[in-house]
């Protein structure tokens, strides 16, 4: 077995083996253009055969998007799925769509910059029956970069703060229209049961 291999790998590669399984563990994703996640994407790529036996033996699958530059852990049973609330999935969809739009402009990477003060702009254009509390933004944006989709340029609090969106949102709502994702916010908005 490979693992067997990996306990005569020197102390620090074995600590940044158990450090990035909980990561992906507790994240779902590691985004390559993230400062703190960088040398861990690395790390899995490298050692992507240990980190397949290791999480092969837990029922999931390591998936590397060299396009995108982001590691995804899919879990094959689907057990642990997180279930938002439905103001953090309209969060999460304009999210979703401001990348889309946004990435069009964007030359270097697949990494989005955008504004906090733009995903209200963009929530006020459908038009909602209740406007959506600071504290539910504030709350929804911290999931959101618990798990690597997106990271804070500054207070989250002010609405100029920059918010980068990494490709991995890309993997967390596979949409090959954007206009899904329009759709989605629209039968949320009309009483469709959260899914």
């Amino acid at each position: 077995m490979l693992l067997d291999q990996l306990a005569t790998f020197p102390k620090d590669v074995q600590e940044t083996f158990q450090r990035v399984c909980n990561i992906l563990l507790t994240s779902n994703f590691i985004a390559k253009d993230k400062k703190d996640n960088t040398k861990y994407y690395y790390f899995v790529v490298n050692y992507k055969q240990y980190f397949d036996e290791f999480f092969q033996i837990l029922g999931h699958e390591v998936i590397i998007s060299n396009e995108l530059g982001c590691v995804q852990l899919k879990n094959s049973y689907n057990p642990g799925n997180l279930r938002l609330k439905k103001e953090e999935t309209y969060v999460i969809l304009i999210l979703r769509i401001l990348y889309q739009e946004k990435l069009i402009n964007t030359t270097l990477n697949n990494t989005v910059q955008i504004t906090i003060d733009e995903i209200h702009n963009k929530y006020q254009t459908f038009g909602f029956k209740r406007k959506m509390f600071k504290t539910e933004l504030l709350s929804a944006l911290r999931l959101f970069k618990k798990y690597n989709i997106i990271d804070n340029l500054g207070d989250m609090q002010l609405s100029a703060t920059k918010l980068l969106i990494f490709p991995t949102i890309t993997q967390l709502i596979p949409v090959t229209n954007i206009q899904e994702c329009y759709s989605y916010i629209m039968e949320l908005e009309n009483g469709r049961e959260e899914e």
